[in-house]
């Protein structure tokens, strides 16, 4: 069974909210080559609208620079939306119905890994679902103090097990967790 895999950027307080703003003075070849890893071992993309219009302005116009960026491009995208009726993203698709329905349907098929970039609507619908497999925190050194928690208010406990930790550059570390069962 394929896994469904988060992987997200997070302050050291835990906000995920303009990640634009102070994440990208982070990214070096480490941070790269995880991103490179974790794609290369998946098969598929799980984003909802908000993440998958920002990617499908970004990503399109870098293809070739790195392998990573041009297996982002071509792998197939699952996209949860209510309101976008056509995507442009090469090899993207809806998410027709029942969106945890269709996920665990997803993760029935044969095939390598999903990945979910981002973590608020689509994430939050999976968590509910007991559908996330494993969890990637990218915590950078920061202190925002402001904005967006990584779960929503009211959510449901979940608790964890820390599986792996990895060290990338500028203090940035990847903790991987996965739900307790």
């Amino acid at each position: 069974m394929r896994k469904v895999i988060v992987s997200t950027y997070m302050t050291l307080d835990g906000r995920v909210d303009e990640i634009q703003e102070w994440a990208v003075a982070y990214n070096d070849d480490r941070a790269a080559k995880y991103h490179s890893d974790l794609l290369m071992n998946s098969d598929g993309l799980l984003l909802g609208r908000n993440t998958y219009e920002i990617f499908a302005t970004l990503w399109p116009s870098l293809k070739g620079e790195l392998p990573y960026i041009n297996k982002l491009n071509s792998m197939v995208k699952y996209v949860a939306s209510t309101t976008l009726k056509a995507l442009s993203w090469e090899n993207s698709h809806l998410i027709e119905g029942d969106v945890a329905e269709g996920v665990a349907k997803l993760k029935q098929q044969p095939g390598q890994d999903l990945v979910l970039y981002g973590c608020h609507g689509l994430m939050h619908s999976l968590l509910e679902h007991n559908l996330i497999d494993e969890y990637r925190i990218l915590v950078h050194p920061i202190l925002l103090a402001k904005g967006r928690s990584f779960l929503k208010d009211g959510a449901e406990r979940v608790n964890l097990d820390l599986v792996d930790t990895t060290a990338l550059g500028g203090g940035v570390t990847i903790l991987t967790y996965q739900p307790v069962r």
